[in-house]
């Protein structure tokens, strides 16, 4: 696994501060100043952590039983492509 950055680690920080406080990844976590793994949290229905990793390619996202659900490029790309899993949209009828 590839560590995440000091400055990888700020920007997911302002990344998640950006969003509304309604939006449904609540926060994160992460253990030391180059983590290898960082904990996305969300509450839409109930509560989940997601394992969130970096890659060669980019960033990887995976479920609690390890499976990768999201691939990404970008954390920004990364933050588009939490929002369109089925189940997790905020417009979406529950």
């Amino acid at each position: 696994m590839t560590a995440f950055t000091p400055s990888e680690v700020d920007e997911i920080d302002a990344l998640w501060r950006s969003l509304p406080p309604d939006h449904m990844w609540t926060g994160w976590a992460a253990a030391g100043e180059s983590p290898d793994q960082i904990w996305i949290f969300r509450t839409r229905a109930h509560w989940r952590r997601f394992p969130l990793f970096k890659t060669e390619e980019g960033y990887a996202l995976s479920d609690e039983k390890g499976r990768r659900l999201i691939r990404a490029a970008s954390l920004q790309e990364l933050l588009s492509a939490v929002e369109a899993i089925p189940g997790l949209d905020p417009d979406r009828s529950r």
